[in-house]
């Protein structure tokens, strides 16, 4: 029984040794304070909405973004090396030790990852501090036993006194404070109070989101929590409020995005047309869904091709937002997003996106699928960014 309690011992530690390393390898990358990812740490495990927090706080910076990639059992990147997809939109806006962003897990599959968070400066290269290997876990295996916390000293208890029974009064319901429920068919949640701000999320109507402050600019923009935790602004045009809004604290905005200026003919004073920013040129391409005819309450994939027939790769990886509205009235029954990496020139890349939708069967359904909806990723031409497709909802199992 000793030898093999011994044997069992030394395969746990051979099983260890280049994990640590590896993980020593990413504290030493880590290491400027004004750029790191703080939480989570290596060997560890994630599901639902997780917030990756760090420090993104460069002098010079431009924006910051977090990306990751699946690794196979041996800790290896599947695919090539370039293979990174988004967790976390572009942000502009400093952070000190806090929320670098909320990473949605349950849009990939579990297993093995590597979390990389990006941070640009002008001028300069960019920072890239990683952490790896982390688990992603949404499903636990059927033998994984859940942890309980227990007590690890109890009180010393004094003798019991009976006294005669009190009607216990109802405990009342804990205020949520005000709130701000969508009034319209998407409802944007924007990094500023304005809409020339990038859309960090996208909710259908119906959704109720915390009101936590409100402008100091004068706008009437709300600050404001959505249901998974992530904080951003929303316009009261497109919002209905309950609740008392009188206490709500003044929140200062992050600056407004800085606006082209055209370059003007010193003679004649008429402006010249910009110089792209960017020589990439994304291109919505093919559009299929698999099954082809969708069934109600089934999960199935749509397919959109993302081509740069630019000539210059993209600087950095986009989202791809997609929305299902029935065509009869317009309304939204499902709305999903997609990640696609740097993409090279003359290069196409299939982005695939699950769907379900369970409402309105028989009934005729338009998606719209949007590259890069906030404008993150430089390119020439933004007018062919856009796939609309239709189909006929079959009724399946549904009621």
């Amino acid at each position: 029984m000793n030898k093999r309690f011994l044997l069992m011992v030394l395969v746990l530690l051979a099983l260890t040794v280049p994990m640590a390393a590896h993980a020593q390898t990413d504290a030493m990358t880590a290491a400027d304070p004004n750029a790191n990812i703080s939480w989570p740490p290596v060997v560890y495990v994630l599901r639902g909405s997780f917030e990756v927090r760090g420090t993104a706080n460069l002098a010079n910076m431009t924006n910051y973004f977090l990306e990751f990639r699946p690794l196979n059992a041996s800790l290896q990147p599947v695919g090539s090396d370039t293979d990174w997809f988004p967790a976390v939109l572009p942000s502009a806006s400093a952070v000190q030790e806090d929320v670098l962003g909320v990473w949605d897990t349950t849009l990939v599959a579990d297993g093995l990852y590597e979390l990389r968070l990006s941070v640009n400066v002008s001028a300069g290269s960019p920072v890239v501090i990683s952490v790896s290997p982390l688990r992603i876990e949404n499903v636990p295996s059927p033998f994984a036993a859940v942890p309980t916390a227990f007590p690890t000293a109890f009180p010393t208890l004094a003798p019991v006194q009976v006294q005669p029974t009190v009607a216990v009064q109802p405990t009342a319901t804990p205020d949520r404070g005000p709130i701000a429920r969508i009034t319209t068919p998407n409802g944007n949640v924007r990094q500023g109070d304005g809409l020339s701000f990038p859309i960090v999320l996208s909710l259908p109507q119906g959704t109720e989101l915390s009101i936590i402050g409100v402008s100091t600019t004068g706008s009437r923009w709300y600050r404001v929590q959505a249901p998974n935790g992530q904080v951003g602004w929303m316009s009261p045009d497109i919002v209905e409020t309950s609740g008392d809004l009188t206490g709500l604290p003044g929140v200062v905005p992050p600056p407004a995005p800085p606006t082209a200026i055209p370059t003007l003919i010193p003679a004649t004073g008429v402006p010249l047309t910009p110089v792209p920013a960017s020589s990439a040129n994304l291109v919505a391409g093919i559009a299929v869904l698999d099954p082809s005819v969708p069934n109600c309450n089934q999960t199935f994939t749509v397919g959109l091709d993302v081509a740069n027939l630019g000539t210059t790769a993209t600087t950095a990886t986009g989202t791809i937002s997609l929305t299902d509205v029935r065509i009869a009235d317009g309304s939204t029954q499902g709305s999903t997003t997609g990640g696609f990496p740097i993409i090279q020139p003359n290069q196409t890349v299939r982005i695939n996106m699950p769907l379900t939708i369970s409402t309105f069967h028989s009934e005729g359904h338009r998606i719209t699928m949007v590259i890069d909806p906030g404008n993150q990723v430089p390119e020439s031409n933004r007018g062919d960014n856009t796939r609309v497709i239709e189909y006929t909802l079959q009724k399946a199992s549904c009621p």
